[in-house]
């Protein structure tokens, strides 16, 4: 016998599912050295190479002086350097160091084996599932927010 959910409790549902999960994850990857924050910087880095801090902070979703103050962190403990754009003499590049790649793997590692114990209640197909409805709202989201540029 199923419940009626509505759209509201299934929104609030996943939002209350979503802050546990950042809680539990940021936790782990904290105890790892590496805050979920810090690697999300790092991860963009490391996927898309050396970048000034505009575009860094435009794959993050955030407004460039946003993420100033965590890539003066992460150049503090020798995780990322910056240097002069030789294209524009106001911005700086920013670079993943070897230090920077170690830290980020080893975050990783905890972040998997996090994600491993959170979600391995699952079946196969249950994460199939849950992956399948998830991607549904967000291409409806997608979807929603082009329509309102037009």
């Amino acid at each position: 016998m199923s419940r009626t959910v509505s759209s509201v409790d299934a929104g609030q549902t996943y939002m209350e599912l979503h802050h546990q999960l950042h809680r539990i994850v940021d936790r782990a990857m904290s105890s790892a050295g590496l805050s979920l924050g810090r690697a999300k910087v790092l991860m963009r880095l490391d996927s898309h190479g050396p970048m000034n801090q505009a575009t860094l902070a435009g794959l993050l979703g955030f407004a460039p002086r946003s993420v100033t103050e965590t890539i003066d962190g992460l150049e503090r403990d020798g995780l990322v350097t910056r240097t002069e754009d030789p294209h524009d003499r106001r911005a700086r590049i920013v670079a993943l160091t070897e230090s920077g790649q170690h830290a980020l793997e080893a975050a990783m590692t905890v972040r998997n084996k996090t994600m491993d114990e959170i979600f391995g209640v699952l079946s196969p197909a249950e994460r199939a599932q849950l992956v399948s409805l998830v991607d549904i709202v967000r291409t409806n989201l997608a979807q929603g927010e082009s329509d309102c540029g037009q």
